[in-house]
C-alpha cells in the first residue's frame, strides 16, 4: 500500500468517526466541507444543498468559496438544474466543460439563476461533480464540488471518493434528525405535562432545562428575538429565550415553538379573562367621570392623583396592557388602572414613586407620564383632564407634572388661528433672520435674560458676540427685554411657536 493511499483511509476513517460523534447538522456539514480538501485538490466552490420537507425545495446546508447570503436565496425544486435533477435521480453527475454544465442547468429559474450568479461571483465553472446525500435509499439532498480556477477536469475517482464522504454525511445527518426526533417527542410530552400539572409557571421551569437557558413571556420584542405567540390569528405575545435565537440548536428551537403553540391556549384564556375584567374597570371609570364613586370608595376619603400613560403604545394591545399594569402595580399596588379613550389611566392616593414608575415606563415603552394635581373624588374629571394635558405636552422628559406647565396650560382652549396670528405678531421678524437668534433666544428663555455668561456659554459664543445678538433681536422686535410687558409676550410667543412645530413633527 502506498503512503498516500494509507493517508487517504486515515483521513477517511478519522472522518468517519467525527460524524459519527457530531450532534448537529452543521458541525456535520463543515467537517464534509473542511474534509473534501484532504482528497480532491483544486476545489473552488463547495456546496452542500439540503431538502426542505416542508417546502419541497432544495436550499443552501453549507458551502465554501461562495457568498452564502446570496445561496440562501435559492429554492431548487427537484428536478430544476443540476442540483434538482441530482436530487432526483440519485446518481452522481461529472461535468466536464462550460457547455455541459449550462446544458444541464437550462431549466434553472430566472429567480435562482440570479441568486445563484451572484453566489458564485459570476464565475463561469469548468468543471463540477454533483453528487446525492443518499442514506439507506432517502436522498436528502445534494453535494457539488466545482473548479473555475484550473483548467484540470475533476476525475472519476473524485467522483467516487467525494459519493463515499457524502454517503458518510448523510447518514450520520439522519442520525441526528431521529436523535432530534425523538428528544423532540420527548420534550412535547414532557411539556404538555407541564401545563397540565402547573400551569404557565411551571412550564418556563421545565422550558429553561430544556433548552438550557431562561425563557420569558413578553409583550412585544423584535420579531428575530423571539417565538410568536399566536392563537386563532391573535398575537398574544412572545415567547423570548434568554440566549439569542440564532445560538440554539435545531432541536431547542422547535421545542420553543411547541412550547409557544401549547402557551398560546392558556394565554388566550387569561386574557379573555383580563379582558372582560378591563372592560368592567373602564366602565366602572366612566361611571367615575360621571359621578359614581362607588367602584373606588378606598379613594374616596384623600386627594388622589390621577396620571395618564401616553406615548408609542396602545391601549387596544392586551398582552402589553396587561405587562405595564403589572409594571405599575409593582409601584402603586392599590392604584386603580383603566384604559379610556385609548390611555392608561391611573388612580393613586399617593404619588411617591412616580419619578420612578416614569422613567420606567420610558425607558421600556416610551412612554410619557402626565400627573394632575391632588383633587378629591368628586373632581376626577379635572384631574384626568389636566393628567392628559400634561401627558401630551411634548416632552422628552418621563414625567411632566401638570402644576409645572405654567402657561402652557392654556394652549388647549386657544384655537389654532389665534395661536399663529399670536407668533406673527409677536415673534415673525425674529423667525426671518439666520437660526442662531431663535437658538438664542431660546437659550435665554431656559437660563433666564440675565444670565448672559451661562447663555453665552451654552451656546459656545463669547458675551459680547451673545449682547451683539440680543441687541439685533430687541432690533428687529422694536422691543425691550427690560419691559417686563414686551418680555413676556415674547415668552409666550415662542412658547407657541415651539408647540406649534412639536405638533408638525408629531405628525409626519
Amino acid at each position: 500500500m502506498k503512503v498516500g493511499q494509507a493517508n487517504d483511509i486515515t483521513v477517511f476513517v478519522q472522518f468517519n468517526q467525527l460524524v459519527a460523534e457530531a450532534s448537529d447538522e452543521q458541525s456535520i456539514l463543515r467537517l464534509l466541507l473542511e474534509t473534501v480538501d484532504a482528497f480532491i485538490p483544486h476545489v473552488d466552490m463547495a456546496i452542500v444543498y439540503l431538502y426542505d420537507e416542508n417546502q419541497k425545495v432544495l436550499r443552501l446546508g453549507a458551502g465554501t468559496g461562495v457568498s452564502v447570503q446570496s445561496l440562501r436565496r435559492l429554492a431548487f425544486k427537484p428536478g430544476e438544474s443540476l442540483t434538482g435533477k441530482v436530487f432526483l435521480s440519485k446518481k452522481p453527475y461529472l461535468c466536464l466543460g462550460k457547455h455541459d454544465i449550462k446544458r444541464k442547468m437550462a431549466n434553472i429559474s430566472p429567480e435562482n439563476w440570479k441568486w445563484f450568479r451572484e453566489g458564485t461571483y459570476k464565475l463561469d465553472v469548468t468543471s463540477s461533480i454533483n453528487v446525492p446525500f443518499l442514506s439507506n435509499g432517502r436522498c436528502l439532498g445534494t453535494f457539488t464540488l466545482n473548479r473555475y480556477s484550473s483548467s484540470i477536469p475533476f476525475h472519476k475517482k473524485d467522483v467516487a471518493i467525494v459519493l463515499g464522504l457524502a454517503h458518510q454525511a448523510a447518514m450520520a445527518i439522519e442520525n441526528v434528525r431521529l436523535h432530534q426526533a425523538l428528544a423532540y417527542s420527548d420534550a412535547k410530552e414532557t411539556l404538555a405535562q407541564s401545563l397540565h400539572d402547573g400551569g404557565l409557571e411551571h412550564v418556563l421551569a421545565q422550558l429553561e432545562q430544556l433548552v438550557h437557558t431562561p425563557c420569558m413571556i413578553e409583550a412585544s420584542v423584535k420579531e428575530d428575538e423571539a417565538i410568536p405567540i399566536i392563537r386563532n390569528r391573535k398575537r398574544l405575545g412572545y415567547l423570548r429565550p434568554q440566549r439569542p435565537l440564532a445560538t440554539l440548536s435545531a432541536i431547542e428551537r422547535n421545542t420553543l415553538e411547541f412550547a409557544a403553540l401549547i402557551l398560546a391556549s392558556e394565554l388566550e384564556k387569561q386574557h379573555d379573562d383580563y379582558e372582560q375584567g378591563l372592560h368592567r374597570r373602564n366602565c366602572a371609570f366612566q361611571n367615575l367621570l360621571n359621578g359614581d364613586y362607588r367602584s373606588v370608595e378606598s379613594l374616596s376619603r384623600a386627594p388622589i392623583y390621577c396620571f395618564v400613560l401616553a406615548g408609542g403604545v396602545s391601549g387596544n394591545n392586551i398582552a402589553l396592557t396587561r405587562q405595564i399594569e403589572t409594571t405599575v402595580q409593582a409601584y402603586f399596588p392599590n392604584g386603580h388602572f383603566s384604559v379610556y379613550e385609548g390611555r392608561y389611566v391611573v388612580l393613586a392616593s399617593s404619588c411617591a414613586y412616580i419619578d420612578q414608575l416614569a422613567a420606567y415606563l420610558q425607558r421600556h415603552y416610551h412612554l410619557v407620564v402626565g400627573l394632575s394635581r391632588p383633587r378629591m373624588i368628586g373632581d376626577v374629571a379635572s384631574s384626568y383632564r389636566e393628567a392628559v394635558l400634561a401627558a401630551e405636552m411634548k416632552s422628552d422628559a418621563p414625567l411632566v407634572r401638570y402644576q409645572n406647565l405654567g402657561c402652557r396650560r392654556l394652549w388647549r382652549s386657544l384655537d389654532e388661528q389665534t395661536k399663529r396670528d399670536f407668533v406673527i405678531d409677536y415673534l415673525q421678524p425674529l423667525l426671518d433672520l439666520e437660526p442662531d437668534y431663535i437658538a438664542t433666544l431660546a437659550a435665554l428663555i431656559e437660563n433666564g435674560r440675565g444670565a448672559r455668561q451661562q447663555t453665552a456659554k451654552q451656546l459656545h459664543i463669547h458675551v459680547n458676540t451673545l449682547y451683539q445678538r440680543v441687541k439685533r433681536i430687541e432690533q428687529v422686535l422694536d422691543i425691550s427685554f427690560q419691559n417686563e410687558r414686551q418680555w413676556l409676550q415674547l415668552m409666550i410667543a415662542y412658547e407657541l411657536y415651539v408647540d406649534s412645530h412639536n405638533k408638525t413633527a408629531k405628525n409626519m
